[in-house]
């Protein structure tokens, strides 16, 4: 007896949603490799970068741009400031904005992920005004709002 299919939709590659999926985990293992050379992992060198280009973001600010929840973007500030990559005021009290911003090593750190950030840039193997398409889509994307 032959099992009947159910699925009755696209060919799976041609479900851009899943191709993007899949994309995604062949260029986050990447870039999870290579920034692991550094020692650090692409949400930490998140927040370092958008620490670099806007000092003084909060916790809340850095959790909605680099995508994960306020009480992990609090434990991920306690382990970047033990390694001594960023730094906060918390004398302004609980439940008050603090500011953060990069240390010295984290300055240095972040300086060593451009040519890493490069390399995997390199390894899409896209053409400069293809890979500047895909940026655009993506970016649509992730700027849309959910139904």
């Amino acid at each position: 007896m032959s099992e009947q299919r159910v699925w009755t939709g696209p060919e799976p590659d041609e479900i851009t949603a899943w191709t993007i999926v899949q994309a995604g985990h062949v260029v986050g293992r990447r870039f999870w490799s290579m920034l692991g050379t550094v020692g650090l992992t692409p949400v930490q060198f998140g927040v370092l970068l958008h620490l670099d280009l806007k000092p003084g973001l909060g916790n809340a600010e850095l959790a909605r741009i680099v995508m994960i929840t306020p009480q992990s973007m609090s434990e991920l500030m306690v382990s970047l400031e033990e390694l001594g990559l960023v730094e906060r005021d918390p004398s302004l009290g609980r439940g008050r904005r603090v500011a953060a911003r990069l240390t010295e090593a984290g300055r240095r750190r972040l300086a060593q992920c451009a040519e890493l950030v490069d390399d995997v840039e390199a390894s899409l193997d896209l053409p400069r005004d293809q890979a500047t398409a895909l940026n655009a889509g993506l970016r649509h994307i992730l700027t849309t709002p959910s139904p």
